[in-house]
């Protein structure tokens, strides 16, 4: 409605503005002739020349005012356009920016899941190591208490063989004693073993 050039549209309209108030000055003039006499008409020819003329300047001033208008509206139009192209060129790179954001979510989102997945993992191998840990502390209680045992049976049997080895050097000193006591000689005291 405002695009292309605007000067002629306005002198187009102006021209018409005047043309329509020409004619209709002249309709008057001679509406006003044919039905008056020609002394007393003559002043009022000329009162409504100067009221077709007023007319005309106020025609005018319209059609200015109606053409300045015209180019505020077209100059705001072009800024409007102008502006609503940076907006689109703007909206554009905001949706190539959350195409990349959306692409770079699920990216991370796929990362994540794997990481979770990995964690789970990691947890579950954690439990079997963690129970596994247990079997073998429980391994060597009871591996130490075995061997507690076998140490208290090592002591009671190293305190037994020195009750024993006692015993036979009592016996060897009773047998030696009855030995030199008795005459031609006693038990052969070869035989005993020495523990």
């Amino acid at each position: 409605m405002f695009g292309g050039a605007p000067y002629p549209d306005l002198l187009l309209m102006a021209a018409g503005i005047g043309g329509f108030a020409v004619g209709a000055l002249l309709v008057r003039l001679v509406g006003s002739a044919a039905h008056r006499p020609l002394g007393r008409g003559v002043d009022e020819l000329h009162h409504r020349v100067r009221a077709l003329e007023a007319d005309l300047r106020v025609a005018q001033r319209t059609a200015e005012q109606v053409k300045a208008e015209r180019e505020q509206l077209a100059a705001e139009l072009a800024s409007r356009t102008a502006e609503f192209e940076k907006l689109r060129e703007s909206a554009s790179h905001h949706d190539d920016t959350i195409r990349k954001l959306k692409a770079d979510i699920q990216h991370e989102c796929g990362k994540t899941a794997r990481l979770r997945q990995e964690l789970a993992d990691r947890a579950e191998e954690m439990v079997r190591t963690h129970v596994q840990l247990r079997d073998v502390q429980n391994e060597l209680g009871v591996t130490q208490v075995g061997s507690d045992v076998v140490m208290d049976q090592i002591t009671a049997l190293e305190r037994e063989r020195d009750d024993l080895n006692a015993m036979v050097a009592n016996l060897r000193r009773e047998l030696e004693s009855r030995a030199n006591r008795a005459p031609g000689g006693g038990p052969d005291t070869e035989l005993l073993l020495d523990c």
